[in-house]
């Protein structure tokens, strides 16, 4: 295989990647145990892409990705900073973000060593920026909403879908939700009533508990490593507006090549 054949095998496994193509796993996958970003056993054959996406750089390292994980990010301010978990990041040879049909490449700033907490970067944001709530943070009982970015087109519209548990999630810094939410919603942002950020999916504990590092945990993460993001307790959507909209807005599906 000459070079332009390798480049051309390369960018449609990228593509594949990205998720803007149907995918039917060349061997069966399974997800990982208490992991909500889905895995995928191996990249789809070249011949099965069908879609053209921004170019990416070529590595020798995206050329040889045999497997992906899919998981969400958020971004965090207007510089292309972005949120996610740390098990949706590390451990990859590439890293991709995706959204509305637009791919860009991204790398990884910093993995938390105390949280399962992920800062990552693209060139520029793709949306809007999230804001963290100043000082009010959610209760029992509180209707909050959380999704993978995937699912955001058939939930558009939608004002919840998990309330706040009551009991202890098991360790300080994180919030416990009753939440049907599954493969994919690793990373993405909880959002309250006012479409600020309460937390971020980690993972499931139970058929319907999810545990999501809390909003403080995530500002410290941030403030540590130098990232300005935007706080306020005054909502930044109409009462009977949309969360899944305002969640669609700052959201971007992330994937993560592995070999």
């Amino acid at each position: 295989m000459n070079r332009q054949q390798q480049f051309a095998v390369a960018a449609r496994r990228i593509a594949t990647a990205c998720g803007l193509l149907s995918l039917t796993p060349i061997a069966p996958h399974a997800a990982l145990a208490q992991d909500i970003g889905r895995a995928v056993g191996q990249i789809a054959r070249p011949d099965q892409s069908r879609a053209v996406v921004s170019p990416l750089a070529r590595t020798q390292d995206s050329a040889s990705a045999t497997r992906e994980k899919t998981g969400t990010a958020f971004f965090v301010d207007a510089s292309g900073d972005m949120l996610t978990v740390r098990h949706a990041a590390e451990g990859c040879i590439a890293l991709i973000v995706a959204k509305e049909g637009r791919a860009v490449r991204a790398h990884v700033v910093a993995l938390s060593a105390d949280a399962d907490l992920a800062l990552i970067k693209v060139p520029r944001t793709l949306g809007l920026a999230a804001v963290f709530p100043r000082q009010a943070g959610v209760s029992a009982n509180d209707m909050v909403f959380a999704s993978a970015y995937d699912t955001l087109r058939a939930s558009r519209g939608m004002l919840v879908n998990a309330t706040i548990a009551s009991g202890q999630a098991g360790s300080a810094g994180s919030l416990l939700i009753d939440s049907d939410i599954t493969f994919g919603a690793s990373g993405a942002p909880v959002l309250d009533g006012r479409g600020l950020v309460q937390g971020i999916v980690s993972r499931k504990v139970g058929d319907r508990r999810v545990v999501a590092v809390d909003a403080g945990q995530a500002k410290v993460f941030l403030t540590a490593h130098g990232i300005r993001f935007e706080e306020d307790d005054r909502a930044q959507i109409a009462g009977s507006a949309s969360r899944a909209n305002r969640a669609a807005s700052i959201s971007a599906r992330v994937t993560c090549l592995q070999n």
